[in-house]
């Protein structure tokens, strides 16, 4: 019996095929999805990255005029309309259709566009900084910080100067109404005492002959305007002007910053005028936040736009880019004299505080006021006459100082006995001839003024609409119809793709297997 049931199982063979035949089906399923689930996750990723790349394929089309030119990456405006249909082209390409990784993108958005124009500014800032981290930017000027300082130092005077240039004008006046209505007096009739006035007429005449003239040189100067007199060549001064209505400046919100209130010309006796356009030069912050973060603005405009006395080589809008920077009127001429009625106004706090310290002069003009309100007849007001004369001197010098800088010569930042240029004596001629200046220790040029004059915007908003104004007008000049407010720095990508099965061919499988929405912000 047992003989015979071994000989049975000996006789039935196949039993590991049927088995493994039973199981084929479960594991090649099992291969299957795992080889499937491997395919599409390689899917998913190819397809994310090919709306990395449609992005950075779309940030290509930046304008390259304007990167040559300012060093800042901002889309095209002429590709705007094309982004969704250059983002489709890389899609389409970025795998072939008959690939094994095959995917379509069934859709595309193009959401959140950030232009150059928009908060204020901050992304044409941004790209200023990156650059100038990549130049490794330098650190503030000498001549800079010694300005600052010097301005600091006139700011303290300039109220009691003010006021006591107010009494001396009074003084005067006062007095003159007094005297008319004193009786004459009658000469004295000793031979001496004749002798002795009389060669102080001679003096007070000698005297008032040199007051007379330079008071005539400065109206002169004051008649024919101040351009005139600083430019050498006031008939070869650019008449360039920027377009309206088209400007980023002239489409953003209301400002609401101060330094804009800038007044054009400077009254010599307006104190709170003084007070106010110090205050602006944020001297206070000398070792805050606009030097240690916003500095490099400062060596962006030195390096990407030209001032006067400087040419460029390329076609610009205008010819005093900077001094626009600092006005912000269309007219580079207006702009160049509000330059030179600030530089003037700054000059002449620094040089009356000096000259109204130094002794020799105290000296010196206590005797002229003397002899002069001798010749008026009435002495009282010497000392009325004292504060005017070293304000009117004191002007004279800072003329020469502002003629001097718009000249490419450097002036002493602060003046001392050895670098004060102009006397009673000489004033009238030094300002007709134009002469040089005298150099000190510490000597600044046109250049420095115009930084101290950026200081107070390198926080503010309106120093980058204008560099954009100046970017605008200039790129258009080559491409018409540039503009800024169609520059894109940054947006979203929103793609929806959808992938095929491996085995789309069979019918119970079908052609849709997975759709998957990408999102992505890209930006310069």
């Amino acid at each position: 019996m047992q003989e015979k049931y071994v000989r049975m199982l000996r006789e039935e063979k196949g039993q590991i095929t049927v088995y493994l035949s039973l199981i084929f089906l479960a594991m090649l399923s099992l291969c299957m999805v795992v080889l499937e689930g491997t395919r599409s996750y390689l899917q998913s990723s190819l397809a994310e990255d090919a709306g990395k790349g449609a992005g950075e394929y779309i940030l290509a089309n930046y304008d390259r005029p304007l990167f040559d030119r300012y060093h800042v990456f901002f889309l095209d405006p002429r590709e705007r309309e094309r982004i969704a249909s250059d983002g489709r082209e890389y899609f389409d390409a970025y795998l072939h259709r008959t690939s094994f990784f095959a995917f379509t993108c069934r859709q595309l958005d193009i959401t959140e566009e950030k232009t150059a124009v928009d908060d204020d500014g901050v992304y044409l800032k941004h790209q200023i900084r990156e650059w100038m981290k990549y130049r490794e930017m330098e650190q503030a000027g000498e001549h800079v910080k010694q300005l600052l300082l010097s301005a600091e130092q006139a700011d303290r005077r300039a109220s009691q100067a003010g006021r006591d240039m107010e009494k001396a004008s009074q003084a005067i006046e006062d007095r003159a109404v007094r005297d008319a209505a004193l009786p004459e007096k009658k000469p004295q009739g000793d031979a001496g005492e004749k002798e002795e006035q009389g060669q102080q007429e001679k003096e007070n005449a000698k005297q008032g002959k040199q007051w007379k003239s330079y008071y005539t040189s400065l109206k002169e100067i004051w008649r024919t305007g101040l351009l005139s007199y600083v430019a050498d060549h006031p008939q070869e001064l650019s008449s360039f002007c920027l377009p309206d209505g088209s400007l980023p400046s002239e489409k953003r919100r209301e400002r609401k910053e101060n330094f804009k209130n800038f007044p054009d010309t400077f009254s010599f006796l307006d104190v709170e005028e003084w007070k106010a356009v110090l205050s602006q030069m944020a001297i206070k912050r000398w070792k805050g936040y606009a030097w240690a973060d916003d500095y490099f603005l400062l060596n962006y405009v030195e390096e990407s736009f030209h001032s006067y006395g400087q040419t460029s080589e390329e076609e610009t809008a205008l010819q005093y880019e900077v001094e626009y920077l600092i006005g912000g009127k269309k007219a580079d001429v207006d702009n160049l004299k509000l330059t030179a009625n600030r530089i003037l106004g700054l000059r002449f706090l620094i040089n009356y505080t000096w000259l109204s310290q130094d002794k020799a002069w105290i000296a010196s003009s206590n005797a002229t006021a003397g002899a002069l309100t001798g010749i008026l007849g009435f002495p009282q007001a010497q000392k009325a006459v004292q504060v005017l004369l070293t304000a009117a001197i004191s002007f004279g010098e800072s003329m020469l100082d502002t003629h001097a800088l718009f000249s490419g010569e450097k002036v002493p930042v602060m003046k001392t006995a050895d670098t004060w240029n102009l006397t009673l004596e000489n004033a009238a001629r030094l300002l007709r001839d134009k002469s040089p200046v005298k150099q000190g220790k510490v000597n600044a040029g046109y250049e420095d003024y115009l930084k101290l004059f950026l200081l107070p915007s390198l926080s503010s908003s309106d120093l980058l609409y204008r560099m954009m104004d100046l970017m605008q007008s200039n790129i258009a000049l080559k491409e018409a119809g540039f503009s800024m407010e169609e520059a894109l720095f940054s947006f979203r990508l929103k793609a929806a793709v959808e992938g095929d099965r491996w085995f789309s061919a069979f019918s119970m499988t079908g052609k849709r297997m997975w759709e998957m929405h990408l999102e992505r912000v890209n930006s310069y």
